[in-house]
């Protein structure tokens, strides 16, 4: 059994490495097992412990550097080895609208033939993908497909579990494409009593990232897809709205923002652009002795826009980010989300929740879709009219557990997913 695996951190090589001891225990076949990673704190944790690793970018862009010429000719075309360049670096391109267009083409093809000569040698029986976007990924996924491998993509999920796909993860799970929920009801998870222990993550793997990016981002010497992206960043903190607020008593709906420059906000949000259309959408249609409270994603707490804090303190708009994110949902009288997990988690607890972008739970039957921003005051009343269905949300939850979402997260001390993934594969070689 031949096995490629590509993620970004050390918990990514940390999980990988799992599913190889597995894998190795529990079967007779003969394994090879590969991991690539995307940043050098992912390599450096393999190499550390003898097991083949390769930092991908590095390579692609010392591939460019030893074959500048052949790829160079190659920049007016829009494809290469019938592969769309442009369709796969249109999202760092939406990360920074200055980011070097020709140097981000040349490293989409160095991947291109990094990928095939690598498939070509190894055929892989399966290739493990941690998510489904950017350059990297995007390009060893179409060249897998080229060969006819097999491709699974891989996510932390909702309520401590992990998605397992073959289809995608976030708007691109296969789930989306079930218009009819189970018939029947299994035995219930219920999400919200799952506890796990988060392994000891060392920071030196991830400090030596974000060393590595303050020494040389702006130099020519770093790949140009780990510039400016919306993995290793830093940005300063703006002067946001703090306050304690009294959310007993008050009928509210709740929007829990989102960081801002993620996969879900680029490629999963066809109405809106940015947090301050839509909070300016959701003021504007807020229905009588309703307030609007906004919730700031906690790794992005005062780092918004200062556009966004502006139009927060000019119309008087709450920010709450004291209350326990449980509490702050249950006494919502409706929670609108573009896209985040935040909504699988109040649809879990039963709230009526609006959807404004795509994602994998913007089933008709347990939420209300927004199709097109003119919907959205009508929509809102709805929301506030109607009870959730619970045998529905039930059946949803279940078809979850039952399709793409595994018992056990990514980072978890004692790993579960890692072996159930590990199962699969071995059942289907």
């Amino acid at each position: 059994m031949n096995v490629i695996c590509i993620g970004y951190f050390d918990k990514h090589s940390r999980f990988f490495l799992d599913i190889r001891e597995w894998i190795k225990t529990n079967t007779d076949h003969s394994v090879k097992f590969k991991t690539l990673s995307i940043h050098f704190g992912g390599y450096l944790y393999n190499i550390l412990r003898f097991k083949y690793s390769t930092w991908i970018n590095f390579k692609a862009w010392f591939k460019i550097f030893t074959n500048r010429r052949k790829y160079e000719k190659q920049l007016q075309s829009k494809a290469y080895k019938g592969i769309d360049i442009e369709k796969h670096i249109e999202f760092h391109l939406k990360l920074n609208k200055q980011a070097p267009v020709d140097a981000l083409c040349l490293q989409a093809m160095a991947y291109i033939d990094i990928f095939e000569a690598m498939f070509n040698k190894i055929i892989p029986n399966y290739l493990l993908t941690l998510g489904d976007s950017r350059l990297c990924i995007e390009i060893a996924v179409e060249v897998a497909k080229q060969k006819k491998i097999k491709v699974f993509f891989i996510e932390q999920g909702p309520f401590k579990t992990t998605f397992f796909d073959d289809q995608g993860v976030n708007a691109n799970l296969s789930i989306r494409k079930n218009t009819e929920l189970m018939r029947t009801i299994t035995e219930h998870n219920n999400p919200n009593q799952q506890k796990a222990i988060k392994y000891n993550r060392s920071p030196i793997y991830r400090g030596l990232d974000i060393l590595l990016m303050t020494l040389f981002e702006n130099t020519v010497i770093y790949p140009p897809d780990l510039k400016f992206t919306d993995i290793n960043s830093y940005r300063k903190k703006n002067s946001s709205k703090k306050s304690k607020i009294d959310i007993k008593n008050m009928n509210y709906i709740l929007f829990p923002m989102q960081i801002p420059l993620d996969v879900n906000m680029i490629y999963h949000s066809p109405n809106y652009n940015s947090h301050l259309e839509i909070v300016k959408d959701l003021f504007e249609h807020l229905p009588d002795k309703f307030k609007l409270i906004l919730r700031e994603h906690p790794l992005y707490i005062g780092k918004y826009d200062n556009e966004l804090y502006e139009y927060i303190n000019t119309h008087n708009i709450c920010i709450d980010n004291t209350s326990t994110l449980n509490k702050a949902l249950d006494s919502a009288s409706v929670v609108i989300v573009n896209n985040s997990t935040v909504g699988i988690e109040a649809i879990s607890r039963y709230k009526p929740v609006i959807v404004l972008g795509n994602a994998f739970y913007d089933n008709k039957k347990v939420c209300f879709k927004l199709n097109n921003k003119c919907e959205l005051s009508e929509l809102i009343k709805l929301a506030i009219l109607n009870e959730p269905n619970i045998i529905e949300i039930d059946r949803f939850i279940n078809l979850l557990y039952n399709t793409v979402m595994l018992k056990g997260g990514v980072t978890d001390k004692n790993l579960i997913s890692s072996k159930t993934i590990a199962n699969h594969l071995i059942s289907n070689f």
